[in-house]
């Protein structure tokens, strides 16, 4: 049991030791840097990794959840990277279906929006007549379907015309904007708005969408979507050109009314001609500047393998290609010799600097090394920033027959979340999230605890804290309410920082020889990895006793005050008490007991500094502020 000013501590997350370089994994998550988990253990993909404000990471896939028929999962893991077990209903990891009957309930993207809910677009594809349809499914911040939004949580497309929804944007004010193809006939690119309740937006296009069939080409195909300026949107995907017979990576800009805006490149749209062989545009980005950076990967013509690179392009707002951009406005990348690579994702860090994931593939050797993945960092004039890795690709080490980085985000704290999927050649598979350090100074996360106090009787408060993943140490303490008054929040936090008795984890503490019929103030100060203290407080009454007799403030003198080398104790009423000198630190260093009407302490053997005397009686009490000179 705890008495009056004992206090608790939590330990460090143990980061002393673990390498910081950039380009290194952070080793307090997961294990070595690397978490994993299973949705299903068969055929799980990923499609989104996202960052919430609170630093826990939200990741998006499919998998065969029940037989052979595909499932959404999301998964939300605390920033340790273990499974958030508060997160909907099954432990970290929620499973929907927008149409149960169906074969595929497949999700491509996700956005977390300025009401704190999460967007997820995806299309459901029913075998038995070979029909898609597009839906947005909306979850609660606990992981549930909003049942405010669309029917139930979903706001599922029309049927009959294959419709697929591949990204989703939220613009400024909360409507989602989603990119996809219609299947059926002449594949089309198109981008589509909904309002706030899940309805597709009339004011929007042609009855909520704007389709896109841009000249010389059999279809076309929108990958992602991005708002920008004035809500004005953009659409980053392909088409497949008539005459060259390959795709081309065209991003266009669309405006609010859902119109094309024929002010940007050519009518509308840019493309991208990286080079001679197909491409893809599979992710946008705002820089800091405003400009469009693109990415995706072109396939190179006239080569003895099949091979590819990766690729990032800058775009300015009119629609020209920024040349003071890596080279000629293109970093083009293939760390893996001979391979095909991909780059589906990527994230703009505060400073400008540009990181992504890589997948790459020897199509020509089917070995356990034909696959390798990396995580890259490009400065903001995209070279690449050899202070990451050594080379600017940090290399994963991860042996498997198949294995992809698809998804990456950026952390407050400058750090990196890169997710994908790993696969073992038959029908197993294991989704992994890891962290990776940067040069990015980012902005450390505030420490916190949280406090729940109950009154267990007259005399005892049982204090249930626990801390946020970014508290480094946090202490606990209690005191009244009248001397949390009396000496202000500023001592009493400065007292309860000097305890030197750690706990680890949440802690449940009982203090105890309290007072009946009392108000407590339960204070815990908690630090961050910068050394920041954030306070936390909660009030707590105890209530009525059996017997005991109320003591009075009024029944006892205190003086001097200051005081130098003797202190006196004046019972009004010849009361008998005990009476205690306490530190800072909640340590006793005098205790008498009052006999006669005035009881006089010696305190010259006490340091100069700021105590408090506590005057008990009867299992009550008062605290007064005592200055020693």
């Amino acid at each position: 049991m705890k008495k009056l000013f004992t206090l608790a501590l939590i330990c460090m997350f143990a980061l002393c030791g673990y390498s910081q370089d950039p380009g290194s994994f952070d080793e307090s998550f997961g294990t070595n840097g690397i978490a994993t988990f299973n949705p299903s253990s068969r055929f799980d993909f990923i499609k989104a990794v996202l960052v919430q404000e609170d630093g826990k990471i939200i990741t998006v896939g499919e998998g065969q959840t029940e037989g052979t028929n595909y499932a959404v999962f999301v998964a939300r893991q605390n920033p340790d990277g273990t499974l958030d077990q508060t997160w909907g209903a099954n432990g970290g990891i929620s499973y929907f279906k927008a149409d149960p009957m169906v074969y595929k309930n497949e999700a491509y993207d996700a956005k977390i929006g300025p009401d704190g809910m999460l967007y997820i677009a995806g299309h459901i594809f029913d075998s038995s007549n070979g029909d898609s349809k597009g839906f947005i499914l909306c979850l609660d911040e606990n992981g549930f379907e909003n049942a405010n939004y669309g029917n139930n949580g979903y706001a599922i497309s029309e049927g009959g015309n294959g419709i697929n929804f591949t990204g989703i944007a939220i613009d400024e004010h909360g409507r989602c904007i989603v990119s996809g193809y219609t299947q059926h006939d002449t594949d089309t690119l198109f981008v589509r708005r909904y309002n706030t309740a899940g309805l597709t937006d009339p004011s929007f296009g042609t009855n909520g969408t704007l389709k896109i069939a841009p000249h010389q080409s059999f279809s076309s195909y929108g990958y992602t979507v991005e708002c920008v300026e004035n809500n004005k949107i953009l659409v980053g995907g392909t088409r497949l050109d008539t005459i060259w017979g390959c795709t081309r990576a065209t991003l266009y800009k669309v405006k609010n009314n859902g119109s094309l805006d024929t002010n940007f490149g050519t009518n509308g749209y840019v493309e991208l001609n990286i080079g001679e062989g197909s491409e893809q545009l599979l992710d946008i980005q705002v820089d800091n500047d405003g400009n469009y950076l693109c990415a995706g990967h072109s396939w190179l013509a006239n080569e003895p393998y099949l091979r590819s690179e990766a690729y990032v392009a800058r775009i300015t707002v009119d629609g020209d290609f920024d040349t003071t951009f890596g080279e000629n406005g293109f970093a083009k990348m293939q760390p893996y010799e001979n391979a095909s690579h991909n780059c589906r994702g990527i994230t703009i860090a505060p400073d400008g600097q540009i990181f992504g994931a890589i997948s790459a593939e020897l199509w020509y050797e089917q070995t356990l090394q034909s696959l390798r993945i990396y995580a890259f960092n490009l400065t903001a004039d995209g070279q690449l920033n050899e202070d990451f890795a050594g080379t600017g690709f940090l290399p994963y080490p991860l042996d498997y027959p198949e294995l992809y980085l698809d998804e990456i985000a950026i952390q407050k704290d400058g750090k990196i979340i890169a997710g994908g999927y790993t696969y073992d050649g038959n029908v197993n598979t294991e989704i992994f999230t890891s962290r990776i350090y940067t040069s990015v100074e980012g902005e450390a996360e505030a420490a916190g605890v949280e406090i729940v106090a109950e009154a267990l009787n007259a005399y005892n408060v049982e204090v249930t804290a626990t801390p946020n993943p970014y508290t480094t140490e946090y202490h606990v303490g209690i005191v009244s309410k009248t001397m949390f008054d009396q000496v202000g929040e500023d001592a009493l936090v400065e007292a309860i920082k000097a305890d030197n008795n750690p706990y680890t984890g949440e802690q449940v503490i009982t203090f105890g020889d309290l007072t009946e019929l009392t108000e407590y103030v339960v204070i815990a100060t908690a630090k961050n990895s910068e050394g920041n203290w954030t306070n936390t407080m909660k009030n707590v009454t105890t209530p009525q006793g059996e017997g005991c007799e109320e003591i009075l403030t009024s029944k006892f003198n205190l003086y001097p005050n200051p005081a130098t080398s003797v202190l006196y104790i004046e019972s009004v009423m010849n009361e008998t008490a005990q009476v205690s000198v306490i530190d800072l630190t909640g340590r006793c260093v005098k205790q008498v007991e009052t006999t006669d009407n005035i009881t006089a302490i010696a305190i010259d053997d006490i340091n100069k500094g700021v105590y408090f005397v506590m005057i008990e009686k009867d299992g009550n009490s008062v605290v007064q502020k005592l200055v020693v000179k």
